[in-house]
């Protein structure tokens, strides 16, 4: 195949990398999905990429070490080869290559030379009639592109329906911190103004030292699961708008469709609309009740993650004020609502969750077991499904 460089957009490039991840060959494969989405983010920053920036920028390790770590190598080395192999089967007409040289890191683009083709003679007569009918045809399946929602997802999908998603972020605190430097601390006991300042005054010592921060800050989840979303939606001709859990009010959950992705250790405002909307559930000090249902034995359960590698992860859909519709995902650190966001955004898991669980109720809340590594690679397991 014959190759010639040429300029595209940095929109462009995008489009390109965003066809690629949908693709069959990516889009079971959150590693190498998220890190074709780094590399090519890095490029267009002019990011120095090393092993060891990505290590610690992509795969959040926290120790800076001169020792090699194959895992960059090895995860790079395995997303060139979903990359051959996209380009041999869904991507071999692409009109763009998109490269991770061997020994580098950065992501390039060339563009296919078409072949010369031989032009001959039409016969008007015989072929208009053929035109015409693949223009009709054409026009009728243009106007039938955008797939039906899920009965899941459809309150969310209606002509005049609009949807914020609320990101859990953490609450900070600027002043003095532990290496007695100025800066930004979190405090796990202090999720609000009025927590903070009720800190304050059992503890006056500190009021000239520290105050509440002008910033929070949310952890790569916010960003995955903001991406698995805004895809889902975009698939469906439809959008939403992006609010803070620290920065919001209630006013501001009120006024329209709500999807909440966060932990609840962050004490946030959609932990009383849960217990609210839900008839046989109730989240409280990090456990789940499930009470009175007819079909379910009573139970409580843990949700405090012994380590950040395993744990639960609750998903809710129920109907809260003004007739508007939430649906929620919660889990203490980052995989639980990751992977659980991937799940409920994937046609052929929400079908099948479909088909078993509701069959007769639109309401639901899940309980899932998530095991992952390096808060990408996930194992789901669904434990517990409360309809109502």
């Amino acid at each position: 195949m014959s190759l010639k460089k040429t300029i595209l957009t940095n929109e462009q490039k995008q489009e390109i990398v965003s066809k690629i991840k949908k693709s069959n060959t990516l889009k079971n494969a959150p590693t190498s999905n998220a890190l074709l989405q780094y590399l090519h983010d890095a490029t267009l920053n002019n990011t120095t990429l090393k092993e060891g920036v990505i290590d610690i920028d992509f795969f959040g390790n926290k120790e800076v070490t001169d020792k090699n770590n194959p895992r960059v190598r090895v995860n790079v080395y395995n997303l060139r080869k979903k990359l051959i192999t996209y380009y041999t089967a869904e991507g071999k007409d692409d009109s763009w290559i998109l490269h991770i040289k061997k020994g580098q890191y950065k992501v390039s683009f060339t563009k296919t030379e078409s072949p010369q083709k031989t032009f001959q003679k039409i016969n008007w007569k015989v072929t208009i009639p053929y035109v015409l009918l693949i223009g009709v045809i054409a026009f009728f399946t243009i106007s039938n592109t955008t797939p039906k929602p899920p009965e899941l997802w459809k309150e969310f999908f209606k002509s005049d329906s609009q949807t914020n998603l609320f990101i859990g972020d953490h609450f900070g605190i600027t002043g003095k911190t532990i290496t007695k430097g100025y800066g930004w601390t979190r405090d796990f006991d202090i999720n609000t103004n009025e927590e903070f300042h009720a800190f304050i005054d059992k503890n006056p010592e500190l009021k000239k030292l520290i105050k509440p921060s002008k910033y929070s800050y949310s952890t790569r989840m916010g960003a995955l699961a903001t991406q698995k979303i805004q895809s889902f939606f975009q698939q469906h001709n439809h959008n939403f708008d992006i609010r803070f859990s620290t920065q919001t009010s209630i006013p501001e959950i009120k006024e329209k469709n709500v999807i909440y992705v966060g932990p609840t250790k962050n004490k946030n405002q959609f932990l009383p609309f849960f217990n609210e909307g839900n008839p046989f559930c109730n989240i409280s000090n990090d456990f789940i009740t499930i009470k009175n249902h007819p079909k379910i034995k009573d139970q409580t359960i843990d949700l405090k993650s012994k380590t950040e590698s395993e744990e639960y992860a609750i998903v809710s859909k129920y109907k809260s004020l003004g007739h508007k519709e939430h649906f929620v995902f919660f889990s203490q650190h980052d995989i639980g609502v990751s992977a659980t966001v991937a799940y409920f955004t994937n046609i052929d898991s929400i079908t099948k969750f479909e088909n078993n669980y509701l069959k007769e109720q639109h309401h639901f809340t899940a309980i899932f077991k998530v095991k992952g590594v390096n808060r990408t690679d996930t194992n789901i397991q669904l434990l517990d499904v409360i309809p109502f």
